[in-house]
């Protein structure tokens, strides 16, 4: 856990100090390119170049870390090292590995879990590291809340009781991927010791204020997203995590429906004040209803894989790929549906398998972000699910219905992708 904040100041409160810190360089060689180097349990790594070297710096400490190599069509290495050294070398070959691949099918495998005890009731979820996070409170008190820690198969791992002060509202991953309970005034960190725990409380307003506007966490930046009016103008950046500058990246401004949308509600408070027998919807609802509707932005979104950026540019219907030079890779014109206007342009993400998804109507659609084209993968009505992740290829959905005595029930429904 020390290395995990180690991580943190690193990469985010140490935007702020000096640039005096002592670090490891570790680099090395594993003979092929495109291998992704990653510090267990965090976001930050980087990946080896076309033959196969790579470098990374460490904040120096006597504690062991470790570091994951992974690569399609190889082996997953882990490799412990202790950065106390100005300079570490690790050199070795990644080992291939023979998948035996499943048959395409047009239909999905769908697999419904019910959690065995009804005295409890799920309402958040999260998954890391091949581990359900899933807070719980228990049906007829609004006292008693847990977490239970399970295996992708949901056989129970640890449970963590949650004190009562702490009325938990939900449950997320932070930018460096740790697992964070949110409760009414603090925000707590999931951490293993011998068990899991939480622990390190943080002030929620404190901690929302420094966590809301951070997209990710590379080796070398911190990535940012600005939103101003009410999320019509959005500005992304990042910031140097070594020499503290701050880069701007894209902006996307939707002013112009922004403006449409104050523009029509005047309009609507005018009219009804003068027609005496106006009986429509209130100055808010058709405000709400216009946002949905007509007027709502066209979110541009700032994804990342390894070291390659991808912003989908929803406003000028193009997808582009970019390394962390800001070199330009490739850009395709959005081909997928965006003539419905009342769409979100929400963008789901395959954490581990690095591939990209939306939804039209009730239908899960993967992005091929080279031709800007979709492909329908299975059923996915976003909303009947109080929360959707996609993780290995398949769909977590957390829903909620009613069993045959009118008693909640609350259920993870599996769906394999195609």
């Amino acid at each position: 856990m020390k290395i995990k904040l180690t991580l943190i100041f690193v990469l985010l409160w140490g935007l702020t100090m000096s640039a005096q810190q002592e670090l490891s360089v570790i680099t090395g060689n594993v003979a092929i390119p495109n291998v992704n180097i990653q510090v267990l349990n965090t976001q930050y790594g980087t990946s080896s170049n076309k033959n196969g070297d790579f470098s990374l710096k460490i904040i120096k400490t006597d504690l062991p870390i470790g570091l994951l190599f992974t690569c399609v069509g190889y082996q997953d290495t882990l490799v412990s090292v202790v950065p106390q050294q100005d300079t570490i070398s690790i050199r070795f070959k990644m080992k291939e590995t023979l998948y035996m691949l499943e048959p395409a099918t047009v239909s999905a495998e769908k697999v419904t879990y019910y959690y065995s005890k009804p005295s409890f009731v799920m309402f958040d979820f999260e998954i890391l590291n091949d581990k359900f996070f899933i807070l719980q409170k228990k049906i007829g008190n609004n006292k008693d809340y847990r977490v239970l820690i399970t295996d992708m198969l949901y056989e129970p791992v640890d449970t963590i009781f949650l004190p009562q002060h702490i009325m938990p509202q939900r449950i997320i991953l932070d930018c460096f991927n740790n697992c964070q309970i949110v409760g009414q005034d603090s925000v707590y960190q999931i951490v293993k010791y011998d068990k899991y725990e939480i622990a390190f409380p943080s002030d929620k307003a404190r901690f929302m204020t420094l966590m809301k506007n951070i997209l990710f966490v590379t080796s070398k930046y911190v990535y940012f997203n600005e939103l101003r009016l009410d999320g019509y103008i959005s500005t992304f950046y990042r910031y140097n995590s070594e020499t503290k500058e701050r880069d701007n990246l894209f902006v996307s401004d939707d002013s112009r429906s922004y403006r449409e949308i104050k523009r029509d509600v005047r309009f609507h408070h005018t009219y009804g004040t003068i027609d005496p027998n106006y009986r429509g919807p209130s100055d808010e609802d058709w405000e709400a209803f216009i946002r949905h509707a007509w007027y709502h932005t066209k979110d541009c979104r700032l994804m990342q894989v390894a070291d390659t950026l991808y912003y989908f540019d929803h406003l000028n219907n193009k997808i582009e790929t970019y390394d962390e030079a800001m070199n330009l890779l490739h850009s395709c014109d959005i081909t997928y549906p965006v003539k419905q206007n009342f769409w979100r342009y929400k963008i789901y993400q395959d954490r581990v398998l690095s591939k990209f998804y939306t939804i039209f109507g009730t239908t899960l659609n993967e992005i091929d972000v080279k031709t800007g084209k979709t492909i329908p993968c299975v059923n996915a009505n976003k909303d009947i699910s109080n929360k959707m992740i996609i993780y290995k290829g398949n769909l977590y959905s957390l829903k909620k219905r009613r069993d045959s005595s009118n008693s909640e029930v609350s259920l993870i429904e599996k769906t394999k992708l195609n």
